[in-house]
């Protein structure tokens, strides 16, 4: 048994029986101990119990996600080791290619040399070609002379005709003149005989002159078919020197072209060249860049096996701790039994506190307001969890894996992981839940979460009766496929109205979840919450949590003592509660915009022209919300991302500049119209922060000259739908779910969802938000979702007005409280160190 001293006001504990006090004093106080100490003694008895608990499943925990952790090295290891073998196939084949390449260059440089000596032949060519026109045309211009002289002989033949025809006619007549003169020779007798003689002379040569020039003719003649047959030659060789010429034309086209070609050629030669050598100069690089990823590789595999030999020291030491534990524990329960204690008052380890609005719905498919949420996570567990960090944690399933086609994932179930009726939850219960959020029955506003998942559409639009990518594997083991590889698919999973509910129980219509408290009762003026002693985290330290519904004043109850701790969403409340110096303060920028909302779908003037949308976001006064309001716990939001989500510096809204608006809203004839405005109020206390921001901007509204109508509804149908679309403006808020972009503007800007309550409808937002969801590249899906928001921006569904902090005030006899990035915290960690 230890020894040990427990000290309270001078008052000394017998280490055999440390609920005793020394027997002097009580026999002064008459009694063992008084009740307050025995109390004390059983709240920190209560809690050294829970504790342990939770640490024993934190260690089973632990051990479990190192066994993943190995399982993880060893896969790296053997993705790695192929990795290796990868990148030394690809240094040969960027080897072999450089040899081709070296190749191609030495090539291209003959070519090179190849298309150089074209070009020298060509151009000789070109001037061979143009000296054969210029000698054609020189034939051409001989012939055309030879032609005209061949004409002029012909010419001068049929002068020689004429001659020869004078000639004749003489001939014939110097003929007759011979008869003529041989008959009066005849006549003269002996005495004209000398002159016969002559006569017969002249005949004779008359005969052979026509003898001759018929000879000439003849000749004449055979000279003109010579002449005519010259021309003919002539001008086929004419048109043969025209086509020669001609074809000298195409030739030298052709040879033009070749040396344009040519002249290309090494144009194009060069820049392969160059290309080539630069593409030489980059492998190099490949191959440097690669050798150096080998080695990187090799030290990777050694860093994962120093990783793995942690993991298994970590393992030993996990070991090694659960026997201590063990240990711990034994010595725990025979210290506690040592214990007595007169009277254990379990129950009075309660905390009290109240929220403004009523919580009636407690079905996780169908919430989506945050204050359902902020119960739903307290009464309902999911297949993962979003701890206080932001981040994954186990918690239905103990383990996960993606398989190969980095689709498919794997969910270990907790084995004896129970439900509040004590069912054990299995792989059917899990099924049945995610489906149920898509089921078309159902019609969930949170759908939109598991549309990555292989089948959903079919489902949701009624074509299967099933999620085929949702499979049971066996009872303790779920596989989830999707379509795409999604980063935000774990963080999903983790969502309240992923929450995993009994399903035979809902079959009958109730709701029965598995979450450290369970609802032990609700009505519209209070709630209480019971602990679920069988968690599979360990029991709660707190047994109860009342929650108190629609307090007036919830800041003076505090003040008071009535309330243990309280959410502070107002000036008024900051203002009160600081004062308290019992009461610790935790502040908290979280992920969350408030907003106005234009009903994009009504006939309002707003809806139509982007002018008047612009007006009214200059005519707010956001920075008048945030002091006056909230004292401080704000920040003035210019689109729909917290910049703790997305920061875009470059982002310009529109800061409340009055004089602006009321120019914009006379540009655009407002004045002289009689458009009034309905807007959709809560029909509640005006105490309410909802209507306070209201009225500041309906006052703003009136400042700027925008006419308007209230239409009052009740708080717990605020957010249907239906009335919202019944108005032109409505005023609500947007918490996120997680950290992720996608899971803060898919609800909020697509169509297909009712929580986009502006009905807001971009094809380009919905395209781009696709594209978004589905790439892995976390700076190239930063940068787009920036580029989301600009767009939205310009649009102007909204007028963006504030991203809040949270402010958490409790007693300080209270620890274990921690505010996560969403606004959220979990009943289970916290803990009273005090009554």
């Amino acid at each position: 048994m230890f020894n040990f001293n427990l000290k309270s006001k001078n008052k000394k504990y017998n280490t055999k029986d440390p609920l005793s006090y020394d027997k002097n004093i009580s026999k002064d106080k008459g009694s063992i101990y008084n009740e307050k100490e025995n109390n004390r003694l059983t709240l920190l008895t209560s809690n050294q119990e829970k504790i342990v608990t939770k640490i024993d499943k934190k260690i089973g925990e632990t051990d479990s996600v190192t066994e993943t952790l190995i399982s993880i090295t060893e896969n790296i290891s053997n993705y790695v080791g192929v990795q290796m073998l990868s990148i030394k196939k690809v240094m040969n084949e960027l080897n072999n290619y450089s040899a081709v390449a070296e190749e191609v260059f030495s090539s291209t440089e003959n070519s090179k040399q190849i298309s150089e000596k074209t070009m020298n032949i060509a151009k000789k060519g070109n001037i061979a070609v143009k000296d054969s026109i210029n000698s054609m045309k020189e034939i051409e211009k001989s012939m055309y002379d030879s032609k005209e002289i061949v004409g002029d002989l012909g010419n001068k033949c049929s002068k020689i005709n004429d001659l020869i025809t004078i000639i004749k006619e003489i001939s014939n007549s110097t003929n007759l003149l011979s008869l003529n003169a041989s008959i009066e020779a005849a006549r003269a007798g002996e005495s004209g005989r000398g002159f016969s003689v002559v006569a017969q002379e002249i005949k004779k040569l008359s005969q052979r002159s026509i003898e001759s020039i018929n000879y000439i003719s003849e000749t004449i003649e055979e000279i003109n078919k010579s002449l005519y047959k010259t021309t003919n030659s002539i001008d086929t060789t004419m048109e043969k020197v025209k086509e020669g010429a001609n074809t000298s034309n195409v030739t030298l086209g052709v040879f033009n072209d070749i040396i344009t070609s040519v002249e290309t050629s090494t144009n194009v030669v060069e820049e392969i060249n160059e290309a080539t050598n630069n593409q030489i100069k980059h492998l190099e690089n490949v191959l440097s860049s690669t050798d150096e990823m080998n080695s990187n590789s090799e030290k990777l595999m050694f860093v994962n096996e120093l990783a793995s030999l942690n993991v298994q020291y970590t393992k030993t030491s996990l070991k090694s701790l659960s026997e201590v534990f063990n240990t711990l524990q034994t010595v725990n329960k025979e210290l506690l039994g040592e214990l007595t204690i007169s009277s254990k008052e379990e129950n009075s380890i309660t905390l009290n506190t109240a929220l403004c609005n009523i919580i009636n719905n407690l079905d996780p498919a169908i919430s989506y307001d945050f204050f359902n949420g902020l119960l739903l996570k307290n009464i309902n567990s999911s297949l993962l969890l979003i701890n206080s960090y932001g981040e994954i944690s186990p918690g239905i399933a103990k383990s996960w894996y993606v398989e190969g086609d980095n689709l498919t994932w794997v969910f270990n179930l907790r084995k004896g992981c129970k439900f509040h009726n004590g069912n054990e939850i299995t792989s059917e219960d899990v099924k049945y839940s995610l489906e149920r959020i898509l089921d078309p029955k159902i019609d969930s506003p949170n759908s939109w979460v598991l549309d990555s998942v292989y089948g959903s559409k079919e489902f949701k639009e009624g074509i299967s009766k099933e999620v085929k990518g949702i499979k049971i594997l066996d009872r303790y083991r779920v596989s989830i496929k999707l379509y795409y590889e999604y980063s935000g698919f774990l963080l999903n999973l983790g969502l309240d109205f992923c929450s995993i509910i009994n399903k035979k129980e809902m079959l009958k219509g109730n709701i029965v979840g598995c979450g450290s408290y369970k609802v032990k009762n609700n009505s519209n003026s209070e709630c209480t919450l019971e602990a679920f002693k069988e968690h599979f985290n360990g029991e709660p330290y707190i047994n109860k949590v009342n929650i108190k519904y629609n307090s007036k004043d919830p800041y003076s109850n505090f003040s008071k003592s009535n309330l243990d701790f309280i959410l502070i969403d107002s000036k008024e409340g900051f203002e009160k509660i600081k004062k308290d110096e019992s009461v610790l303060i935790n502040l908290k920028d979280i992920m969350a915009t408030y907003y106005l909302s234009f009903n994009m779908n009504s006939n309002s003037i707003s809806s139509k022209n982007k002018n008047i949308r612009k007006a009214i976001s200059l005519g707010i006064d956001k920075n008048k919300i945030i002091t006056n309001l909230l004292g401080g716990l704000g920040v003035e939001a210019i689109g729909p991302f917290p910049p703790s989500m997305i920061k875009d510096p470059s982002l310009k809204g529109f800061s409340h500049n009055k004089a602006k608006a009321k120019e914009l809203l006379k540009q655009n004839d407002y004045f002289n119209s009689n458009n009034t405005l309905s807007i959709l109020v809560r029909e509640d206390d005006s105490s309410n922060l909802f209507n306070k921001i209201t009225e500041y901007i309906l006052e703003d509204l009136k400042d700027i000259g925008i006419k308007y109508s209230i239409v009052k509804v009740s708080p717990n149908k605020y957010l249907d739908i239906k009335n919202i679309e019944k108005c032109d403006i409505a005023i609500s808020r947007w918490f996120a779910d997680s950290g992720d972009p996608d899971n803060f503007l898919e609800p909020l800007f697509n169509i297909k969802n009712v929580s986009n309550i502006s009905r807001y409808n971009n094809p380009l937002i919905n395209e781009k938000l696709s594209l978004a969801k589905k790439t892995i590249n976390p700076k190239k899906r930063y940068t787009m979702y920036k580029e989301i928001q600009k767009i939205i921006v310009n649009d102007i569904p909204w007028v963006p007005l504030y991203h809040p902090k949270v402010g958490l005030a409790y007693k300080k006899n209270i620890l274990g409280f921690k505010i996560s990035p969403l606004g959220s915290f979990a009943f289970e960690d916290v803990l009273k160190n005090k009554l």
